[in-house]
């Protein structure tokens, strides 16, 4: 499996999720778990730091079912700088992390986030990730 960064299209955020949505989430789900002969490597993004991120947009998402997108781009608006906070505590903590990818394709996926369908692709593909990373082995 061979994961390109690059390979991430805004469209799936602004449009629709497509089977190729879905094959960048495996990728990225393995990519994140930095597998070393089939196990996380040192690297690996675990388990909690993209739960934490994602209970985070489940809470959004919930009040977004409620009050309607718009009554709540505040909070989905301060995901960045939540998840810049966490990269940088899991850099200094341990140098190097795959956070740090994750960071640039959340970010790219967020910026195309423009109305309520659009947060609803960005939960999905989310949900697709997480979903990926802990098939491939995410460690806790």
């Amino acid at each position: 499996m061979a994961f390109n960064k690059n390979d991430f299209k805004p469209e799936w955020i602004a449009k629709s999720i497509d089977e190729n949505a879905v094959k960048f989430a495996d990728e990225f789900g393995a990519h994140l778990c930095d597998l070393q002969q089939d196990r996380p490597g040192r690297e690996a993004m675990t388990t909690s730091q993209i739960r934490n991120f994602f209970g985070e947009v489940r809470r959004i998402q919930a009040k977004v079912q409620v009050d309607g997108f718009d009554n709540n781009k505040t909070p989905f608006l301060l995901l960045r700088p939540k998840l810049a906070y966490a990269q940088a505590r899991v850099i200094a903590k341990v140098g190097r992390s795959r956070i740090t990818v994750f960071r640039e394709i959340i970010d790219d996926a967020h910026s195309e986030v423009k109305d309520k369908d659009h947060f609803q692709n960005f939960v999905d593909f989310l949900e697709a990730t997480l979903a990926y990373h802990k098939f491939y082995g995410g460690r806790d």
